[in-house]
């Protein structure tokens, strides 16, 4: 499926969990979902860089942009994704 813009758009409705939008907030800027070989993986934008083929979502006062390589396989933006070097034990409620 395309959207008006001419790339892919989602099938369903994406949620971002209130913990993701925390960290967002907390860290500041826009972030990226890529693929990684243990699967989806959210980094900000100022290290993983989005692409013209991403899909941006709107998460509050962030943009969030989406592989379109792994859109089709979210249906949930949560902590999961956020790569463990990256967070801080608070992040998690440790």
């Amino acid at each position: 499926m395309d959207n008006e813009q001419g790339g892919p758009s989602p099938l369903s409705e994406i949620t971002v969990t209130d913990e993701v939008i925390a960290y967002m907030d907390k860290r500041g800027g826009d972030f990226r979902i890529s693929t990684s070989c243990s699967g989806p993986i959210l980094m900000p934008v100022r290290v993983r860089p989005a692409k013209s083929s991403d899909i941006p979502i709107k998460a509050k006062s962030h943009i969030i942009y989406i592989s379109r390589y792994q859109i089709q396989w979210i249906s949930e933006i949560s902590m999961s994704m956020v790569p463990r070097l990256l967070f801080e034990d608070s992040d998690y409620g440790f």
